[in-house]
């Protein structure tokens, strides 16, 4: 077996849908400008970091000394079960465990395999660097980037963790998918139909014609990542029907996209949803301690929110 199917074949078994890699490069100046225009246009809200690290989002050779090439993963979160639609809307990746924890236990697991069978040094990203994610998505082969901004992976769709690894073994060019994929059935792949949808259903235009999005008019970065009171556009964004319904994240412009209508579950038991955050109302958010909070959400992605900005979220709900 050449050492690219064997790289292969470890880390699927770790979990991944798609996988690909290419040698490593300096990134091309129209991802890194179109990253600078975004920034520039207050796009980012309140997620300063974004700006952070310029040179290593650039050359990623300089996040690992003596780097060969880099290995794009893909990692579906497709849950088998749903939350009642009456119940506040809670983003499907985050049903499981977190998968920053998830993904890091099963690919260190992996490239110990590697390093004892091939040598070599290897970096995990998994938002843990600054990297161009999508950018190496699409040079690896894993997916493309479908109108709502996110990579889409055939047969499986946007409803996945994109995660990296840099490495100093000159890994020959590879792209390869899950037996859940329609290539390795031998049928014709599910492509994007820039149909609009995700545009149109998108509740307060946050997002744009070029796939890019307005985190200040974004449930999901309102209702996520923003500490504190929702300043005007914000709170304007949480006063439609959508925001009125929304306890974590945001899903909607990827429930509209005819490309996730038929991806099976995820093979990944981590990843399961608990019963008691299948079941969680606004009242019962609305009324957690800190106690609560740390028990139920250990592990969880929700934990991001704090506390503060679950009960900032349930109140909105939960208003006359």
């Amino acid at each position: 077996m050449h050492i690219a199917d064997e790289i292969a074949e470890i880390l699927t078994q770790a979990g991944a849908c798609a996988m690909g890699c290419a040698p490593i490069h300096d990134v091309p100046s129209s991802q890194t400008d179109s990253l600078e225009s975004w920034l520039a246009a207050g796009h980012n809200a309140g997620m300063a970091y974004m700006a952070n690290y310029p040179d290593l989002r650039r050359r990623p050779a300089l996040l690992l000394e003596g780097a060969e090439s880099i290995i794009s993963l893909a990692f579906s979160y497709v849950p088998a079960s749903q939350r009642d639609p009456a119940l506040p809307y809670i983003a499907e990746y985050a049903y499981g465990a977190d998968y920053h924890e998830t993904l890091r236990h099963r690919l260190t697991a992996a490239i110990g395999q590697l390093r004892t069978i091939y040598g070599g040094d290897y970096r995990i990203c998994i938002d843990s660097a600054p990297v161009f994610e999508r950018y190496w998505a699409e040079e690896c082969g894993i997916g493309y980037r479908a109108d709502n901004g996110l990579i889409a992976v055939s047969g499986i769709g946007t409803r996945i963790f994109l995660a990296e690894i840099i490495s100093t073994l000159p890994i020959a060019t590879i792209s390869c998918q899950s037996a859940e994929s329609p290539q390795s059935r031998g049928e014709v792949p599910l492509e994007c139909l820039h149909c609009g949808a995700c545009r149109r259903a998108c509740p307060a235009g946050a997002l744009q014609p070029d796939g890019r999005v307005d985190a200040r008019r974004c449930l999901s970065y309102l209702t996520i990542e923003h500490r504190g009171p929702w300043d005007n556009t914000g709170l304007q964004a949480m006063q439609t029907p959508a925001g009125r319904h929304t306890l974590y994240g945001c899903d909607i412009c990827q429930r509209v996209c005819p490309l996730n209508r038929t991806a099976p579950p995820t093979e990944i038991e981590e990843f399961a949803p608990s019963h008691q955050l299948l079941s969680l109302t606004a009242e019962e958010s609305k009324s957690m301690t800190q106690e609560n909070f740390s028990r139920i959400f250990r592990g969880s992605p929700i934990k991001r929110a704090k506390l503060a900005g679950l009960l900032r979220n349930a109140a909105n709900l939960l208003q006359s």
